[in-house]
């Protein structure tokens, strides 16, 4: 086992915000997001990822890279607010499986469960589960992005736990940089007409190929294969996606995330 902290700081919202095009006012805006039931403003579930696979790394094979991830959030993080994380690695088939336990210094766990799968780099996974590549009409193709050195050291300053490996690769997650953006596209003015706020639920994801610097690269949300259960708070959203190179086409990720469209607390009191 390994256990290091992840402290995000007082910018990382604004920096992630830009990195990935999610402007969601929950992460920016204090007062929006104290309307919607937080203290504060709230770090993106995608940057408290992107810190929780790397602190993995530290208990991940020499050699391996990341390959899989399923992430349920429990807690939502703060600015500034310390996360240990203990990590435990266990054989699987094809690789090794690290149980990522994040908690805050009251003890509440921030994600149940985080676990991520490391394999060897050249010996990518099969495609996930009821996974298609199909293009279909319903699909919403977000803007193509890329990753240059300049954005490559702002995600890795604020994602950076106590302890990295030396020598560390581009993170696997990066790749996921334009799906949180095509996201952002995907639900401009598609909001219920009673008012609310999104907030990311879990994440899944598979990585069949390393991603480089300056590279284009495309996200596509599967928006004919989404699945929308409404509920007295508001309404669960389950989004798969796809990443491919904007040239070739060639498959770099595949995944799905659970949103959750809450109503505002005074909404519901009136």
């Amino acid at each position: 086992m390994s256990t290091t902290n992840w402290t995000p700081s007082t910018s990382c919202t604004q920096i992630f915000a830009r990195l990935s095009g999610d402007y969601n006012p929950v992460h920016l805006d204090p007062e929006h997001a104290k309307g919607a039931g937080f203290p504060d403003i709230i770090v993106h579930g995608m940057c408290v990822i992107g810190a929780a696979a790397r602190a993995g790394n530290l208990a991940a094979p020499s050699g391996t890279v990341l390959q899989g991830l399923d992430v349920r959030f429990a807690k939502p993080v703060l600015p500034q607010q310390q996360i240990a994380m203990a990590c435990s690695p266990k054989a699987v088939d094809g690789g090794t499986k690290v149980k990522v336990e994040a908690t805050l210094s009251n003890g509440d766990r921030v994600m149940s469960p985080a676990n991520f799968t490391y394999g060897i780099a050249d010996a990518p996974p099969e495609l996930g589960r009821g996974v298609t590549t199909e293009a279909d009409d319903g699909d919403i193709v977000g803007d193509v992005f890329r990753v240059d050195g300049a954005q490559l050291t702002e995600y890795k300053e604020i994602t950076a736990p106590e302890s990295c490996p030396e020598n560390e690769a581009v993170p696997s997650m990066t790749c996921l940089l334009g799906m949180t953006g095509a996201l952002e596209k995907a639900f401009k003015g598609q909001q219920p007409e009673r008012p609310g706020t999104w907030v990311h639920l879990r994440q899944s994801g598979l990585f069949y190929r390393p991603i480089e610097l300056d590279t284009d690269y495309i996200c596509r949300i599967q928006g004919g294969r989404t699945k929308v259960r409404s509920s007295a708070i508001g309404a669960y959203i389950t989004i798969p996606f796809l990443v491919e190179g904007a040239d070739d086409g060639a498959l770099v990720s595949s995944g799905s995330c659970v949103l959750l469209y809450s109503f505002e607390r005074e909404a519901e009191d009136s």
